[in-house]
């Protein structure tokens, strides 16, 4: 029962799908060339186009030079530590050696070896001097190197003070630029949705559908790719008013379509049960049917184990029905015979006086 449709139709269907999403993804690439090509008004603004040029001008003069100075004054740290590093080696090795030496004149008792005492400790004694010497320009040029580094540091904090000086100005213009790129999509995005909520009301049963629906898939894209991303927030105010206005909008046409629904299924029930047959499509009661819902109210079907169910038990309309001719039994909507290939009740009723033989 499922499989009622026929074969083309579906491959037809699935066709018409491929052909909206193949003609909904060349608008959204003929779009995006658009919206590329146009004039662009989202320039970006910048903190430093809201703070005096001059002033931050020479800020930026004295922290470059600030750091300069401060590298230099680092290298030459760093010499003067190596050479005091150098300066100390020497020191400790020549001190070490003169402390063997006197180890060595003790166990020998040399009295000869006097003068070369003196000679030695005042070679020792020069270098702890050079070493000293050493240690003094390391820590000169530590201390300079130190002083730069604060005053660079105190010009950058000088510069942040004066871009944070500018930041109200900076966020009120870019607030108003976030505003004007949203209207300028807007102005693109809207008319979109507009004829887009127009075929999906008016052209659902064209012969065009498959291209406006389409349309609708790329008016759709725009809206939540190329407008609510740039929609303002505002402390999210904006947003969540958006929101509710789309949620009052769906819910106002959903609950006039389902009240628009229930009273024409109301109006149908009240007719009789051959003008009611008539107005349902043959393949959607069987569809339905095998759905276990009834075709003429869309209630679920209710069935007992032990009572055939030939009726539905909300709206009166036939089922099942016995053939004429082998007494099979058949949905009510097929128009021949499963077992003889007899036409049925449905069947006759589906003829067309043109289609009947003169009496």
């Amino acid at each position: 029962m499922a499989k009622s449709t026929r074969r083309p139709q579906q491959i037809y269907a699935i066709v018409m799908w491929a052909l909206s999403l193949v003609f909904a993804g060349i608008l959204m690439g003929l779009g995006s060339l658009i919206i590329k090509d146009l004039p662009r008004v989202d320039k970006t603004v910048t903190v430093e186009q809201f703070v005096d040029a001059g002033t931050l001008s020479k800020i930026e003069n004295r922290i470059e030079s600030s750091e300069r100075e401060a590298r230099l004054l680092t290298r030459n740290t760093e010499d003067a530590n190596s050479n005091y590093m150098s300066a100390a080696a020497d020191y400790q090795s020549a001190r070490a050696s003169l402390e063997n030496w006197r180890a060595a004149r003790t166990a020998t008792e040399a009295a000869d070896q006097n003068p070369q005492v003196i000679t030695r400790t005042k070679a020792v004694e020069a270098l702890r001097d050079k070493e000293r010497q050493a240690l003094r320009v390391f820590e000169d040029a530590k201390g300079a190197q130190i002083e730069a580094s604060r005053a660079a540091s105190d010009l950058r904090n000088e510069r942040a003070a004066v871009i944070k000086a500018a930041q109200p100005q900076f966020r009120k213009a870019q607030k108003a630029q976030e505003f004007k790129v949203f209207l300028y999509r807007l102005a693109l995005t809207l008319p979109l949705l507009v004829i887009a909520g127009w075929l999906a009301m008016k052209k659902r049963d064209s012969a065009y559908w498959p291209l406006h629906r389409g349309f609708i898939l790329f008016a759709l894209f725009a809206f939540f790719v190329e407008l609510v991303p740039y929609l303002p927030s505002y402390g999210g105010y904006v947003r969540y008013t958006v929101g509710l206005i789309l949620v009052l909008i769906a819910g106002h046409f959903i609950i006039r379509a389902m009240r628009n629904y229930l009273a024409r299924k109301q109006l149908e029930e009240s007719r009789s049960e051959g003008e009611r047959r008539q107005s349902i499509e043959y393949e959607t009661a069987l569809k339905k049917i095998a759905a276990k819902t009834c075709p003429g109210c869309d209630r679920a079907i209710v069935a007992r184990d032990d009572v055939e169910t030939d009726f539905c038990v909300h709206c009166g309309i036939r089922l099942k029905e016995k053939c004429g001719s082998c007494g099979e039994r058949n949905i009510s909507f097929h128009r021949f015979c499963l077992c003889c290939g007899e036409t049925t009740n449905s069947g006759h009723q589906s003829q067309t006086p043109q289609n009947q033989a003169p009496a």
